[in-house]
């Protein structure tokens, strides 16, 4: 590893110094974590807008031009926060607003702008063909050639308006058909569906082209490493936007129309594959059937497209790689192939490798495996194709919500605001079609709740209402939840003037305000540009605290906590560093202590300030007040040690493991099996954390003479289901090289995890041997995600028998731990989908069931 990206050394240690000499609540004052704003506001705003702060996290920073109300200080009484230099008087000159908003128009439309100009002033056909031609023939790899097709030629194109000369017709199809043939050959994605609508606009709607597209995003989903966190949904998502367009090609109708599902009918797929077996074309059966879903094409044409379809088949019915929400994105898809496959012409193994052998145009070792995996899966396939419960058929509500709401996620995480307005109209229209699903949706408020704030963050005050509406109809109340997160969601869009409005409706309304909502208006005003008043609102906190205990009526207000303190810390630390610190002095005064994600926050922020040193500093001022280092810490400096992009080498992770330790010691922290498992979570969760890196932290334990933990294992065998394909055969080799090879060695966590892992990759038998072992062990299952998993699986595999006895053994254990005793433990626990999939797969008739559960499933 570079001296330069070491990230502890002893540059700049004095001003860290000079911050150690300040009052902390009896202390220090330093250090704060990335993944705090993850976590802080606090546990619950971050359910209300799941993952949105992570977002918001990861953002430019943002630097506002003053510090909104300018100086007005807190009122008499209201927790004053002194001043003294702290930089509130002081406005930081960092330009105006006008020139920030120039420039940031500038960076938004810059592209669409040259676009413009290239367009008032086109190329001549010379030109153009000489920019293809020398495009053609420079080094740069497919993606880079494409990216500069589609900025610097395609424009000028596009000017010939459906008259281009074909010459440059000819030049460009070749360039674009040599462009899919290398990203074919190097497994380059994320380019095809661009590269498909590329071809179309030049009129060329070869299926050869999509097929080789297709068959090269199905090998990386079978066959490639990805980034675990985001790369399977990328690839899932290209796959489908693939096959919406192929949908699209050869329509009209379609032609200036975003991507979507233009299939037929299928009804007009049945009538067509009717009147293909009345012609008795010399086309295979059923290749002529699975041709009626796309009757803008000849059979002939359309068999081009079938190893394509078959691999995507496949894939989609392999657990390891979709689920009901890949399988509900896909269902156009998937209900016209079982339409089409569902009589004389079902696909047999034989046809499927038959397919692949017809002159495809894909790479040859890479054609081998694929057809190997597609003949192989096709069983599977099969079995698919023809369960009549699938999520993706019409009319079943099997996870309907949960596949949705994961959709939205997606979504919302790619900011593409059409799926979002997709996922909307879908949700309404399954609503107006079967008002029986409004009972499972008022069992799933967090779904609207999560639409509340997605409405809010995006600035659609009508979709907002549309859902309040919904919810008033469902007889859904909003809660404290609810508002935090719509004032989340004005946050990010920085609209301080909804979040006041709201915050004077809700502080009128005589609602018990929590915590998470004080700290979620604090952390809103200061992001949004608002310092001042974020500070303010910290000291009225505070003051209705101390109102509250003179009356003798503490649960009218909220006390303060350190919570609170950090999302003010965390905001003011990136614009005024000393206005910063004056706020946990004061915080310290009024003995609210600092805590690990104070620490955390700082650690991140001395990483954007280019002072790296202080981190070890940092360190010691945690040891010397006994705050031990999370796992946030851990992930935040091997992050930015190794570069935040998973690209160093393993030699470079395993020297940023060992100059981490080596640090932790410096600092006078002693790891224990606690910091292990810290750091071992850390390297795990990396997106290109390698082995070698995981080794190092199990070696360097290993020499400290700690074993390795069941909650170590645990962490590993998730490594292992987030690197896909998830691998069974890894998850029991880990298991005997740690020494757990039954269920009375290690703990009940551990061994659900395995039940979960065995039911997602497809081997429910030894899901159910761990499933039954704990029982007869006398510690039945009782994780709600597991049992799910397991049901899934069970019910996917039309394995109904194990699947009841699932069912029934759940129910025996809460009869027996009194559960259906007067009012439930936890009422939650039978609103759970795995009730509703219990339900919907006829596992509960018959059975006698706590009432709490019959209310849940009647709602």
């Amino acid at each position: 590893m570079h001296a330069s990206s070491r990230a502890i050394c002893s540059r700049c240690a004095s001003q860290i110094r000079s911050a150690q000499t300040r009052p902390f609540g009896g202390g220090a004052a330093l250090f704060t974590s990335l993944s705090d704003a993850a976590a802080g506001p606090s546990n619950a705003a971050a359910a209300a807008a799941p993952a949105a702060h992570d977002k918001a996290e990861g953002a430019p920073r943002r630097q506002p031009r003053d510090y909104g109300r300018g100086q007005g200080a807190p009122k008499r009484g209201q927790g004053r926060i002194p001043r003294g230099g702290s930089g509130f008087a002081r406005k930081t000159p960092l330009g105006s607003s006008e020139d920030s908003a120039i420039a940031l128009f500038k960076d938004v439309v810059g592209p669409g702008a040259e676009t413009a100009a290239s367009r008032s002033s086109p190329l001549g056909e010379l030109e153009i063909a000489a920019r293809i031609k020398e495009l053609s023939a420079s080094k740069m790899d497919a993606p880079e050639r494409l990216r500069a097709f589609r900025r610097g030629i395609w424009p000028h194109l596009n000017e010939f308006r459906g008259r281009m000369p074909k010459h440059l017709l000819v030049s460009s199809a070749r360039f674009l058909e040599t462009a899919c043939d290398e990203i074919a050959e190097h497994g380059h994605t994320g380019h095809g569906v661009e590269l498909s609508r590329l071809c179309g606009g030049l009129g060329k709607a070869d299926l050869g082209i999509r097929n080789q597209l297709v068959l090269n995003v199905c090998h990386a989903l079978v066959f490639e490493q990805r980034d675990p966190a985001a790369g399977c949904a990328a690839l899932m998502k290209e796959l489908t936007g693939l096959w919406q367009h192929i949908s699209q090609l050869r329509r009209r109708s379609q032609e200036h129309e975003p991507l979507k599902f233009a299939f037929p009918s299928t009804q007009d797929v049945r009538r067509d594959i009717a009147e293909g077996r009345a012609a008795k074309a010399h086309v295979h059966p059923t290749t002529r059937a699975l041709a009626a879903l796309f009757p803008q094409f000849s059979p002939d044409q359309a068999r081009d497209i079938m190893p394509g379809l078959l691999a995507t088949i496949a894939v989609l019915s392999d657990p390891r790689l979709a689920g009901s929400v890949e399988h509900v994105a896909m269902a156009p898809l998937l209900n016209l192939a079982a339409a089409a496959l569902g009589g004389k012409e079902a696909a047999t193994e034989s046809y499927v490798a038959g397919v692949f052998d017809d002159g495809v145009r894909f790479p040859p070792e890479k054609l081998a495996r694929i057809r190997s995996y597609a003949a192989r899966q096709w069983p599977q396939a099969s079995e698919m194709l023809r369960r009549e419960n699938a999520p993706w058929r019409p009319g079943s509500s099997s996870s309907v919500f949960a596949a949705l709401h994961k959709q939205l996620r997606l979504a919302y995480s790619a900011r593409d605001t059409s799926s979002v307005y997709s996922i909307w109209q879908d949700l309404k229209g399954r609503l107006e079609r079967r008002p029986g699903l409004a009972g499972q949706l008022r069992s799933n408020a967090e779904f609207l709740d999560f639409w509340v704030f997605l409405w809010c963050a995006f600035r659609r005050p009508e979709n907002l209402q549309e859902t309040f509406d919904l919810m008033r109809r469902l007889q859904i109340h909003p809660t404290v939840k609810t508002y935090t997160g719509m004032m989340h969601g004005w946050k990010l869009c920085k609209d301080t003037d909804r979040i006041e409005a709201l915050w004077r409706k809700l502080a009128g309304s005589g609602m018990r305000l929590d915590s998470v909502i004080w700290t979620e208006r604090i952390s809103s005003l200061i992001e949004a540009g608002k310092p001042q008043a974020g500070v303010e609102a910290l000291a009225e906190m505070l003051a209705r605290w101390k109102e509250a205990v003179e009356k003798k009526a503490p649960h009218t207000a909220v006390q303060p906590t350190i919570e609170a303190v950090n999302a003010a810390f965390k905001g003011l630390v990136q614009i005024d560093r000393k206005a910063a610190f004056d706020v946990l002095d004061w915080a310290g005064r009024e003995r609210i202590e600092p805590n690990v994600r104070t620490y955390n926050i700082l650690i991140r922020q001395s990483f954007r300030d280019e002072s790296p040193d202080q981190v070890q500093n940092v360190l010691k001022v945690m040891s010397q007040h006994g705050i031990e280092p999370d796992s946030a810490t851990f992930t935040i400096i091997l992050e930015e040690v190794i570069g935040r992009t998973g690209s160093a080498s393993a030699a470079d992770q395993v020297e940023a493991v060992r100059l981490v330790f080596q640090d932790i010691q410096a600092a006078g922290l002693r790891p224990n099996l606690e910091t292990y498992g810290k750091m071992l979570y850390a390297v795990s969760s990396l997106a290109g954390g390698t082995d070698e890196a995981v080794a190092a932290v199990l070696e360097h334990m290993r020499q400290d003479g700690f074993k390795v933990t069941p909650h170590m294992v645990t962490i590993l065998i998730e490594r292992v289901l987030s690197r896909g394909p998830p691998d069974m055969a890894a998850i029991d080799a880990l298991l005997l090289e740690h020494g757990f090879s039954h269920v009375g060695e290690g703990d009940q966590t551990l061994w659900e995890r395995v039940a979960s892992a065995g039911a997602i990759t497809g081997h429910t038998d030894r899901a159910m041997a761990v499933f039954d072992d704990l029982r007869r062990a006398g510690r039945p299952v009782t994780s709600l995600p597991c049992l799910t998993d397991l049901l899934w699986a069970l019910l996917a595999r039309e394995e109904r028998g194990e699947a009841q006895r699932v069912v029934d053994v759940v129910l025996e254990h809460k009869a027996g731990d009194g559960s259906w005793e007067g009012e439930p433990k936890d009422e939650r626990y039978w609103k759970h989908h795995f009730w509703f999939l219990a339900e919907e797969g006829g596992l509960l008739e018959g059975r006698e069931l706590p009432d709490v559960l019959r209310a849940s499933l009647r709602g």
